[in-house]
Parts: C-alpha cells; sequence; structure tokens
C-alpha cells in the first residue's frame, strides 16, 4: 500500500510538473519517508541525545577536525544519510553564520591597514602544495570551490586548501575554531590563459569535500560580481601572505594581513603604468585586467598572487572584484596594481561551479 501510495504521488508530481514546464521538486515528507541529505526535515518521533544536531554525511562536523561525525555520532537517531555531530566537550554551540548568502563577515571593523582579525575575510584561503608549502592565495566562491590565480598553480600537483587560517606560525588560531586542510582533486585553468601575457590568469580548484560554512563563522564563500556591477569608489580590500613591501626579498608573512585600495579607472591605470615603466605603447587587456592601489604603502606584493580584491556592497556584503595578477613593484605612489578582472570570467566560473 506504501508503495502504491508513494507511486501515485510520483506521477501526479511528474503530470503537474510536465504540464507547468517546472523542475520536480518533491519533499520526502510529503510522501512518508525520510528526507535526503540537505532536504527540508520533517517533524517526526525523532528524539535526539543531548547536544546533538543532525547533519549529511558528506559535511564536516566543526567540533572535531578532520572527520564526519562528532564526539558520539549516533547515526540511528538521525534521518537517513545524516549523522549526530555533538556539541559536548565544546564550550557553546557555534553560531549560525550568514555566510551562506556570500560576502558575510563575522567580524566587522574599519579595515584600511594592517593584521586581520580572526573570522574578518571567511573566504580568504591559503593554497599549499604537498610539503605544506604556501604556493598562493585564492577565494572560496562556494562550498567546493575556490577561484585562484593560474600563474600560481598551473604546474603544481597534490594541492591543498587551507581554509580559515589566520597565522599560519599557530597551530590554531581561536580556543573553539580550527582551520580545515582539504585536498584539491580537480584543477581547471581557464583555456585561452597565456602565460607569457597572464591574459585569462584565472582557475578553479574543485575541493575534495564539500565545507560546512553554515556554524562555521571563519569560514564562507565571497559573492561573485553582478552583471553592470560598478566598483568605482567603493571600499575595496586586498588582503594575503605575501611580503612586506617594506622589507627587500620578503615574499612570505605568517599573518594574513589586509589594506585598503581605491579601484583605480582602467585608462588612468594604462597611463601611470606606462610612465612607471611600461611606455607610452602599452595597453592594458580590459578583459583580463582591473586595476587598483597606487597608494604609497598599500598593496599587494610578491606572493600575493591569486589573494582576492573585495568591494563593499550597500548590504554590507562584500564581491569578488580582481585576484592579484601582476604589479610593478610594491605599494609606490601613483602605480596601480593589476589585478584578474573577475566579472569577465563568471561565464567561465559557473560552467562548473553550482551555487
Amino acid at each position: 500500500m506504501d508503495r502504491l501510495r508513494l507511486l501515485s504521488a510520483l506521477v501526479l508530481a511528474v503530470m503537474s510538473c510536465a504540464a507547468s514546464g517546472q523542475r520536480i521538486g518533491i519533499i520526502a515528507t510529503d510522501l512518508g519517508v525520510d528526507p535526503v541529505p540537505g532536504g527540508i526535515s520533517g517533524g517526526g518521533n525523532v528524539v535526539l541525545p543531548p547536544g546533538c544536531f543532525c547533519i549529511p554525511v558528506n559535511q564536516v562536523c566543526p567540533f572535531r577536525t578532520e572527520v564526519r561525525v562528532g564526539f558520539r555520532p549516533v547515526v540511528e537517531r538521525c534521518p537517513d544519510q545524516k549523522e549526530c555531530c555533538s556539541s559536548i566537550g565544546a564550550t557553546t554551540l557555534p553560531p549560525t553564520s550568514p555566510l551562506g548568502s556570500c560576502g558575510r563577515q563575522s567580524v566587522v571593523r574599519d579595515i584600511t591597514h594592517g593584521p586581520a582579525l580572526f573570522g574578518e575575510l571567511p573566504w580568504m584561503t591559503m593554497v599549499l602544495n604537498g610539503r605544506g608549502s604556501y604556493v598562493a592565495g585564492g577565494a572560496l566562491i562556494s562550498s567546493e570551490w575556490v577561484l585562484t590565480a593560474a600563474h600560481r598553480i598551473r604546474n603544481q600537483r597534490n594541492l591543498i586548501v587551507r581554509l580559515g587560517e589566520l597565522d599560519f606560525s599557530k597551530p590554531q588560531d581561536s580556543p573553539q575554531y580550527t582551520h580545515r586542510d582539504v585536498p584539491i582533486d580537480n584543477i581547471i585553468v581557464h583555456p585561452q590563459f597565456n602565460s607569457q601575457t597572464l591574459a585569462n590568469d584565472v582557475a578553479l580548484l574543485h575541493l575534495s569535500r564539500p565545507v560546512y560554512t553554515a556554524i562555521a563563522p571563519h569560514i564562507g564563500a565571497v559573492c561573485l560580481p553582478s552583471q553592470g556591477q560598478i566598483f568605482q569608489g567603493r571600499k575595496c580590500v586586498v588582503s594575503g601572505w605575501g611580503g612586506d613591501p617594506n622589507i627587500p626579498g620578503n615574499a612570505f608573512q605568517n599573518l594574513l594581513r589586509v589594506v585598503e585600495v581605491p579601484m583605480v579607472d582602467p585608462f588612468a591605470c594604462q597611463q601611470r603604468l606606462g610612465t612607471a615603466r611600461l611606455g607610452a605603447n602599452f595597453t592594458l587587456d580590459q578583459t583580463s585586467f582591473v586595476c587598483a592601489g597606487g597608494v604609497e604603502g598599500n598593496d599587494a606584493c610578491t606572493g600575493d598572487g591569486g589573494s582576492p580584491l573585495v568591494c563593499l556592497n550597500d548590504n554590507r556584503s562584500w564581491t569578488l572584484v580582481g585576484l592579484v595578477a601582476w604589479g610593478l613593484g610594491c605599494a609606490q605612489r601613483e602605480v596601480p596594481g593589476v589585478y584578474v578582472n573577475v566579472a569577465s570570467y563568471t561565464n567561465f566560473i559557473r560552467q562548473f561551479v553550482r551555487f
């Protein structure tokens, strides 16, 4: 009888959706069966142990590192394909983070210049090689994908993305939360990337398992630019672990730093770069690049390749505008830095990334 009831509901749903042209979307609880991972949970009579909340088996419980379940997994108490994540042993349940809506900070301040705060830049990622050495910066754009500069990773293998890092020299930046290391199982370099000119200098890194950002205040995705979005005059910042421009030869710093940089009109940028070194015939590839900076002492620098340039929206969310690409020196007056123009590559990104 239950089979007949389920089959009848499915047939009616298919007929209804076929008539309307919509996709099928049946809530499992309406059919009297357990919900699938990520679905809408039903009421039921399930009694969970104290401190337990159910998460899909492919998500990470934040109270333990590199495992799928919490301190006391009670699989039979959760709906099908879900496991118990227990807060027992932690001081409090982590706060619900708004990061599912992209570009939201857990810590808000008037960012200007200096060391970043824990949770201030939750989209900031560190790309490491198999030996644990720093390779590049990157930006988390979804639960499964990181965007970075192709020139930093194109010849690399066995990469790992570190999420939620602040100070590379410390084993843990917060007593309650730790960083997460996730291996990369797929690297997609833009097919028209030019290693000589750095045109189309963008690459996607696929995480071998998704990150569960909803209860991790220091890890979350940044927003991608919308069509026609204007960033001139917006508050914009660049962050990274790259070298200090005031220390010659310094290509890496343990502590994540952030500086505010103004967006620069592309024609003004072209003129300034030509005057600085590249000559009057230099033409900026405005499809591939945007410019920011030119303020003495405030800039990305050596080692920051792939790190995000983000700008603040009216709703206080942050949008990914650029990725550190190249520059003439570091933090020189009237010499802007050059960044990957992320807006030009949203179609490329959406070929692979499901939001």
